[in-house]
């Protein structure tokens, strides 16, 4: 006799926690409802410590079998978001992005992780350099503006690796994050930052 799961323990787990078992789902962000924060959806060190962990248990349970991760965010850390993205790339199971509502900053980033990169109809992309500030000694400011100039470089050549027709160059992405470079699915879809739009 097949089992059948408990569905409301599923769907409390989901509000709880962010992880769906039964179609292997996670939603990006903080489980408080109870907050009306928008930190609740950045990518800092509590978001994704959520999401790694439910990356691994889901990965861990089937590693064949793909992980959905539904992702509305404004961006965040650039520490934290390429800590989803490196575990995304090296676990086994593969894993389908479905953006929604704003994929900014980070979060545009986060997104080239997937195996596929799918946009709903509305959802708006933002890509651009981030925002730096520091406060110390003269070294440490050297120190971490050359951290920028690196992390900037490393984020072009993500944007740049996933675009399949290569229709802009690198040194045009450079140009386009020159400043906040905002995109409908569509124009996200058609320079290659996002495979499809959901239908």
């Amino acid at each position: 006799m097949k089992r059948v799961p408990n569905l409301f323990a599923s769907i409390e787990k989901f509000h709880n926690d962010n992880l769906y078992l039964p179609t292997r789902t996670i939603y990006f962000g903080r489980a408080d409802i109870n907050t009306d924060s928008e930190e609740s959806n950045e990518v800092n060190c509590i978001t994704a410590g959520q999401v790694i962990k439910n990356l691994h248990i889901l990965n861990f349970l089937d590693s064949k079998s793909p992980i959905t991760l539904l992702l509305n965010s404004p961006g965040g850390s650039w520490e934290d978001g390429m800590a989803i993205y490196d575990v995304i790339k090296t676990i086994k199971s593969p894993v389908v992005i479905i953006g929604m509502g704003k994929i900014y900053s980070m979060a545009s980033v986060i997104i080239q992780s997937a195996k596929k990169r799918i946009l709903m109809p509305n959802a708006l992309f933002m890509i651009h350099d981030g925002f730096e500030g520091y406060v110390g000694d003269t070294k440490s400011f050297e120190a971490w503006a050359k951290n920028a100039k690196d992390v900037r470089e490393t984020m072009y050549k993500i944007y740049y690796s996933r675009m399949k027709k290569k229709r802009v160059t690198l040194k045009q992405i450079e140009e386009m994050c020159s400043h906040d470079t905002i995109l409908t699915a569509k124009e996200a879809v058609k320079l290659g930052l996002a495979d499809n739009i959901m239908r």
